[in-house]
């Protein structure tokens, strides 16, 4: 972390703060932005599938057994249950080391454009699984966290519910940018409003 800081000072002098600040925040958002697709890709495509790549790889086959399997076994039929000693959460949390790995090659890519760039990218991969397991596990395993009555948590735990009953939509549990871009966003009926009014997330 320390070395990412000297390296981002290294390449901007003082006189060009304000511009680098500009630049840091461009990509801070555009990498925000292509996190949403990357979750929305492996959430859809690994998570939900057993295609080429999972039949080659245990680590995808395992990925898939723990959540379409598991998870969306677990909460097909109940959005929630009573929390649970860490290490059985039912596949809610996402394994913040396997996403830094997992980030690496995005960077390669990324620094042919930017170093800044390319260092940024495995903070915004490892905030994302921070803030998954977060809400992830309020959804599932509400403890009335701090954040619980905010209301952009409340449409992210409206948008999950609509995915564990439609689980060909809504593949986005951090920042849904991208189901609605490739618009795989569910609509609720009338029926799954009055199951969220039960949730308390409407």
């Amino acid at each position: 972390m320390l070395f990412a800081f000297q390296f981002l000072a290294f390449q901007f002098s003082l006189g060009d703060i304000p511009s680098a600040l500009f630049w840091v925040a461009c990509w801070l958002l555009g990498l925000t932005a292509l996190m949403s697709f990357v979750e929305h890709q492996v959430h859809r495509k690994l998570m939900h599938r057993k295609g080429f790549l999972t039949q080659r790889f245990a680590a995808l086959e395992t990925a898939f057994q723990r959540h379409a399997v598991l998870h969306h076994g677990q909460y097909s039929k109940v959005f929630h249950d009573q929390p649970v000693d860490y290490g059985t959460d039912r596949g809610i949390q996402l394994s913040m080391r396997e996403g830094f790995i997992e980030s690496l090659p995005f960077s390669l890519v990324i620094f042919c454009f930017s170093s800044v760039g390319a260092i940024i990218f495995p903070f915004i991969a490892c905030a994302h699984h921070f803030i998954w397991n977060q809400i992830h596990l309020e959804m599932h395993k509400p403890e009335d966290r701090f954040f619980a009555h905010w209301p952009a948590y409340k449409f992210l735990a409206r948008h999950h519910y609509l995915h564990h009953r439609y689980p060909n939509k809504n593949f986005n549990v951090v920042f849904p940018l991208a189901d609605y871009v490739l618009r795989t966003n569910a609509r609720a009926s009338d029926a799954d409003l009055e199951g969220m009014r039960a949730e308390g997330i409407l």
